[in-house]
């Protein structure tokens, strides 16, 4: 079998050889004997590409290769994605094909190509991994809150009856109904006033998500440039070449990574690009896909460097924390110093 992942060098491909009792499998069931979760039959395979082997001679990357394919298939295994593939000539490959069906008969021994790629899946990972109970219910949720935000940062006139399609208008009926937005006044005679942020009930809304999203920002934020050393048990952040570790920080601090990253693009304007079409943007589900993506399309830790990570953190903010004190202190001391006594006029 030859594999190559799409995104990579053309010369960055695998090559494994299997038993001929595997040609009754089907590709999906091939591919998981090729890329197994097990360490035992990872490490049989991998001694194919080992110093010594001819194949590692005509290419030493072949072990990161490797390495690489078993990741993309950890992905696969744990719902972060899926993974498309095609014949080295384009054509669609279903995973339930049998792999008799694909093979080519050029070579010395039957030859299966196959051409991977990974495309993520942010939404289906929530709900595999039961962070929302259904997709409808998590787009519902996006959507509304995409529509609170154009109304409320760029002050987009939209009406029910002028959304751009059904799922623009069931969120702002959502909003409607929470109280959330209202119809402004000014109106023409005749013509339904744009809906507008209500005083109360969307203010309050927006204020609170915003204060959500801002602690996030200070107990997770210095997670995104993180600097780990497993074997003297050293972290850094802030380095500038660490890696963003922010979502695997939600994951061990059993926060929802998905609310989480979410809010953190709305806050740091990513849904901006899309102010000239925003009331199409919101009846695509690959918008969302997009804007979701850091869930699924993150850096992997192992558990104990994530447990190593989070003490480190944990110990930066207290530090944080109490220089923080430390300065108000120092504040508040020079404040009582310039002051004239109680009993003294100014």
């Amino acid at each position: 079998m030859r594999a190559s992942l799409r995104g990579m060098a053309p010369d960055d491909f695998i090559s494994l050889e299997v038993s001929g009792d595997l040609r009754n499998l089907s590709v999906s069931q091939l591919l998981e004997h090729a890329f197994p979760a097990d360490p035992e039959q990872r490490d049989k395979l991998a001694a194919q590409f080992a110093p010594g082997a001819a194949s590692y001679r005509a290419n030493p990357d072949l072990p990161e290769i490797y390495s690489i394919f078993l990741a993309v298939f950890e992905e696969w295994r744990d719902w972060r994605c899926a993974i498309e593939v095609t014949s080295m000539d384009g054509a669609d490959v279903y995973l339930s094909a049998p792999v008799d069906d694909h093979l080519t008969f050029d070579t010395d021994v039957p030859l299966l190509e196959l051409r991977l790629e990974q495309q993520y899946r942010p939404l289906e990972y929530a709900v595999r991994h039961g962070l929302w109970d259904s997709r409808e219910s998590l787009l519902e949720w996006m959507q509304s809150l995409t529509a609170l935000y154009f109304i409320d940062k760029h002050d987009a006139e939209v009406t029910t009856e002028q959304a751009a399609g059904p799922a623009l208008r069931r969120a702002l009926q959502t909003l409607l109904s929470l109280g959330v937005v209202e119809e402004g006044g000014g109106a023409e005679r005749d013509e339904t006033p744009a809906l507008v942020i209500s005083p109360q009930d969307g203010r309050v809304l927006i204020a609170s998500l915003i204060e959500e999203t801002e602690e996030l920002i200070d107990q997770f934020d210095h997670f995104k440039d993180t600097v780990i050393d497993s074997e003297s048990e050293l972290v850094e952040f802030g380095t500038g070449r660490g890696v963003d570790l922010r979502v695997e920080a939600f994951l061990a601090e059993e926060l929802d990574p998905v609310r989480a990253v979410f809010l953190l693009r709305l806050y740091d304007g990513t849904l901006d690009h899309r102010l000239r079409d925003w009331q199409n943007a919101i009846e695509d589900d690959a918008f969302y896909e997009g804007i979701l993506e850091p869930v699924v399309n993150r850096h992997n830790a192992s558990p104990s460097e994530m447990e190593l990570v989070i003490e480190s953190g944990l110990a930066l903010l207290e530090e944080r924390q109490e220089q923080a004190r430390r300065e108000k202190a120092e504040r508040d001391l020079l404040r009582r110093a310039g002051s004239p006594p109680a009993d003294e006029d100014p």
